[in-house]
């Protein structure tokens, strides 16, 4: 624009000068007429020279503020490439650039700590209360951790409900454990949007700079290993990295890949464990339980392989696979005969789940009469309207629910009263001390007062001696599962436990030694 300017002044003027010197010069013109002649030419040229003069500067301006507009679209481009637009936290890319600043003016006491936070549940919030709502609760988690952590540190937001914290400057490894806390205490108070509230943990794995690394990407590494082992450890706690963790995440990696492997080969069976009726001294049902051997690790317990499978989303797939088996199993039995499943905690978020269920059935032809879904007492907690809604569909379908490990967990009647259970199960820790424990002789006992009284049944667990056996009957227990009667065996041994019922009646021994 400013080259056209020029090149129109330049041009304006040497027309200017061609028309004074040229007539009167080379061609000798000088008359009255040809005077006015020039003079009208050179009024036009000093017009067109004015408002070239005055197009170039609207131009020139014009010109300016494009560029203002653009160098201000060009730094607001840079600000949202390096901050999260749903919190205005800053991102993974800020985070790298900012942790240099961050990290160069330490004095050599001090350090800096490098956290790692997700929300406990942020899934089936999101899930149930919708996509809107879990925006609102993202941004004000953020705004807690920007306000708790202050300018002196950072907040980022890596992705979904991940967050990233680099502290302030310590001096002292107490000091972390002390923002640490403060940061829960913050985050857990209860979120208000409109009339509803809600209460939410997380966890916070922390990794020290420059102890625990100096690449941020490291140190960032090293956090999630920590958070894994916070969130391992129970609700709303922090842990430190540990240099014996990274082997024992390791070691869980390489768990996570064969299981994924063997779900998709089958390699994960199910065995069954009798359930026997008390009264008749046979056997009611059975228990499905998953077992897993691996060539590399051998038999792993399904205390371990199972939280894997609902850590990393293939719990699902891997229950309708067992599912699926079992009922076909199941179909075979002489018509009595139930089969218990259990349900994770995680499937209990899962509004679909009542659906995937009686497809199976329908597929492998078992009535739902047949099947009892065990579920925990955690697993009503963290969403008890969806979960009572899901138990109350697959009640009406005619499956019937039993609660797991009564008396272990925490153990509210409300449950019994609120949810349609239909069976308890005693956890084994009281069966197994009930001849040796007055307390837990007396809780075995009022949970079977209390069974009877809101007419559900109650099966003992862990029932391993003869004795154990004996009082349960004579306290009116119906029902008893343990090694006493059968470990958990494959299919065509539970055939065969079901053929060597004598006189009607499951032969067992003494004690569980000898099983």
């Amino acid at each position: 624009m400013t080259i056209s300017l020029v090149a129109l002044l330049v041009v304006v003027v040497a027309s200017f000068a061609v028309l004074i010197f040229f007539p009167v010069s080379v061609l000798g013109i000088g008359s009255d007429h040809d005077h006015l002649t020039f003079e009208i030419i050179t009024s036009i040229l000093l017009v067109i020279a004015t408002f070239g003069l005055g197009f170039g500067i609207w131009a020139t301006r014009r010109l300016r503020k494009e560029l203002r507009i653009r160098s201000s679209a060009h730094t607001e481009a840079l600000a949202l490439a390096q901050h999260d637009p749903l919190t205005g936290l800053a991102n993974r890319r800020r985070l790298l650039e900012a942790f240099t600043d961050l990290s160069r003016d330490l004095k050599p006491d001090s350090f800096r700590a490098v956290m790692m936070l997700d929300l406990d549940g942020f899934k089936p919030i999101n899930d149930v209360y919708g996509h809107s709502f879990g925006d609102n609760l993202l941004r004000s988690f953020a705004d807690r951790l920007a306000e708790t952590v202050g300018t002196d540190g950072i907040v980022a937001r890596l992705g979904g409900d991940e967050f990233a914290v680099v502290s302030p400057a310590f001096t002292d490894k107490a000091e972390v454990s002390g923002f640490a806390r403060r940061l829960l205490t913050r985050i857990s108070d209860r979120f208000e949007f409109g009339d509803r509230q809600i209460a939410i943990g997380t966890g916070i794995g922390i990794a020290l700079y420059p102890h625990d690394g100096h690449a941020i990407t490291e140190l960032l590494r090293r956090a999630d290993i920590a958070l894994y082992r916070a969130k391992s450890s129970g609700r709303s706690t922090y842990r430190f990295f540990e240099v014996d963790m990274d082997a024992s995440i390791l070691h869980r990696t390489l768990l996570e890949q064969r299981l994924r492997q063997a779900i998709s080969n089958n390699e994960v069976k199910v065995h069954y464990q009798p359930i026997l009726d008390l009264d008749k001294g046979r056997i009611a049902g059975f228990e499905a339980l998953a077992r897993w051997f691996d060539s590399d690790f051998g038999n792993v317990e399904p205390q371990q392989f199972i939280p894997i499978a609902e850590d990393c989303g293939i719990i699902s797939e891997l229950t309708r696979h067992l599912l699926e088996e079992a009922c076909k199993v199941a179909r075979t039995w002489p018509e009595g005969l139930y089969l218990s499943f259990n349900l994770s905690p995680v499937q209990l978020q899962d509004a679909g789940l009542p659906h995937q269920i009686l497809s199976l059935l329908e597929k492998t032809g078992l009535p739902p009469e047949r099947l009892a879904l065990e579920i925990t007492e955690t697993s009503l907690v963290k969403n008890p309207e969806l979960a009572k809604r899901i138990l109350t569909e697959l009640t009406e379908a005619g499956i019937f629910i039993a609660l797991d490990d009564f008396g272990a967990g925490h153990s509210s009647l409300s449950y019994l009263r609120d949810f349609p259970i239909r069976k308890v199960k005693i956890d084994k820790s009281f069966t197994e001390r009930m001849l040796v424990d007055k307390q837990c002789a007396a809780i075995v006992e009022a949970i079977l007062v209390l069974s009877k009284g809101l007419e559900i049944d109650a099966v003992a667990e862990g029932v391993e001696e003869n004795e154990i056996h004996e009082a349960l009957n004579a306290s009116g227990c119906h029902y008893g599962q343990g090694f006493l009667y059968a470990k958990a065996v494959p299919a065509e041994e539970a055939n065969n436990l079901l053929a060597s019922q004598k006189d009607g009646r499951l032969p067992f021994a003494e004690s569980a030694e000898t099983v």
